[in-house]
C-alpha cells in the first residue's frame, strides 16, 4: 500500500485554487488547431531542451533545435539520439494522455524503452534494474548529495502501488497533488539505470492531462526544473534512503512542485493572450519570447502600462534590459509607446 506522508496546508489549496482559476482560463481560449499546434511545438522543444540541461548533456539550445529540424551537427551521435528519444518520449505521452486508462507497468517500461534506445543500453531496454542503485546528485561539479534507492527486487511492488494510488486521483488526492507525488516518489524509487527523471517527469505530465490539466500540451515544466536546477533536486531529496523518503513528508517538494506548475500556467495564460490579441498564427508563437508576452497580456487586461509596471512584470532583469526590450517590442509593432505627462505608457495596437 502507497501512503504518502503531506499536508493539505492552506497555501497548498490556495496553489490549487490559482490552478483551477487558470486552468478555466486556458480552458476557454479559442485557439485555431495550427495555434494549438504551436504552442506544443513551443513546448516540445523547451522539455526537450531542459532534459539535455538536467542530464548534463553538452548541447546548445541551437543545436538541439537544429537536430529537431533535421539538420547536421557537429556533436556525439548519443547526444544526438537522447534529444530524439525524447521528442519520440514526448509524442508518445501526447498519445497515452489520450487514452484515459490508468497507466501500468507495460506503460513506464514502454515509454523508458522509448528514451534509451540507441544509447548503449538497448540490453536495458524497458527492463527495471537488476541490482543496487546508489545515486550521487552532482551539481556544478560538487557532490550535494548522496541517496539509496529501494532494493531491485521491490521495485516492481513499488511502482504498482504507486499507480494504483494514483488511479484513485480525483478528490483526493487532487490530481495535481498526485502527479506531483508521482514525480517525487519514481524518482525515489529509480527503477532503471537510466533516464529515470525523463520518465518520472512525463508519467506526472500524463498523470495530469488525463485529469483535465494538460494545458492545450503547452505544459513544460522541464525548463523551471532547469531554471533552478539546485531547488529541484534539493526539493526532491526528503531523505538519505528509500525507507527514509517514504516516512517523511512530502510538503517542501509539493510546494516546489506546485510553484513550478504555476510558473508554467502563467506562462501558457500570457502566451494564449498574446494569441488571442495578435492572431498569430502557425509557429509565429515559437518566436514570442516569453517577456514579450506577459507584457503583452498584461496589457491586455489593464490597457496600459508604464516602463515601472513593465519592471516589476519582467523582475529581476535590469532596468536598462527592460527599456530595450520594449523599444523592440515598439519598434515591430507589438505595442504602442504615448507620452502621458511625464511617463509613456504602452498599449496593444489597435
Amino acid at each position: 500500500m502507497f501512503s504518502p506522508v503531506y499536508s493539505v496546508t492552506p497555501k497548498l489549496l490556495a496553489q490549487i485554487g490559482l490552478i483551477e482559476r487558470a486552468r478555466g482560463r486556458v480552458d476557454a481560449a479559442r485557439l485555431t488547431p495550427e495555434q494549438t499546434s504551436a504552442l506544443q511545438q513551443h513546448a516540445d522543444a523547451e522539455m526537450i531542451a531542459a532534459s539535455a540541461g538536467l542530464s548534463d548533456d553538452l548541447l546548445t539550445r541551437k543545436e538541439i533545435d537544429n537536430v529537431l529540424l533535421g539538420r547536421p551537427v557537429h556533436a556525439p551521435g548519443t547526444a544526438v539520439t537522447a534529444v530524439l528519444n525524447a521528442r519520440a518520449g514526448i509524442e508518445w505521452a501526447r498519445e497515452r494522455a489520450a487514452d484515459p486508462t490508468p497507466l501500468g507497468l507495460d506503460d513506464i517500461r514502454e515509454v523508458h524503452a522509448v528514451f534509451t534506445r540507441g544509447l548503449g543500453y538497448d540490453h536495458e531496454l524497458g527492463d527495471f534494474r537488476a541490482g543496487p542503485a546508489v545515486i550521487l546528485h552532482r551539481f556544478l561539479g560538487s557532490i550535494w548529495g548522496a541517496y539509496k534507492a529501494p532494493p531491485a527486487e521491490v521495485v516492481p511492488d513499488r511502482l504498482e502501488a504507486l499507480l494504483r494510488w494514483m488511479g484513485a486521483a480525483g478528490a483526493d488526492p487532487h490530481p495535481v497533488v498526485a502527479a506531483g507525488i508521482a514525480h517525487q516518489e519514481i524518482a525515489s524509487i529509480r527503477p532503471f539505470t537510466l533516464a529515470t527523471g525523463q520518465v518520472a517527469r512525463l508519467v506526472s505530465r500524463i498523470a495530469l492531462a488525463q485529469h483535465g490539466y494538460g494545458f492545450h500540451g503547452a505544459l513544460a515544466l522541464g525548463s523551471f526544473y532547469v531554471a533552478n536546477r539546485a531547488a529541484y533536486h534539493t526539493a526532491l531529496d526528503n531523505g538519505a534512503s528509500y525507507l527514509e523518503r517514504a516516512r517523511s513528508s512530502r510538503d517542501e517538494w509539493l510546494e516546489f512542485y506546485l510553484r513550478g506548475l504555476l510558473n508554467e500556467v502563467d506562462r501558457i495564460t500570457a502566451m494564449i493572450a498574446a494569441l488571442e490579441v495578435e492572431g498569430f498564427e502557425g509557429g509565429h508563437v515559437a518566436t514570442l519570447r516569453r517577456d514579450e508576452a506577459a507584457l503583452i497580456a498584461f496589457a491586455e487586461s489593464y490597457g496600459s502600462f508604464t516602463k515601472r509596471d513593465a519592471a516589476s512584470i519582467l523582475s529581476p532583469v535590469p532596468s536598462r534590459l527592460v527599456a530595450k526590450r520594449l523599444q523592440a517590442m515598439v519598434d515591430d509593432g507589438r505595442l504602442v509607446a504615448e507620452s502621458a505627462g511625464d511617463r509613456t505608457r504602452y498599449r496593444i495596437p489597435g
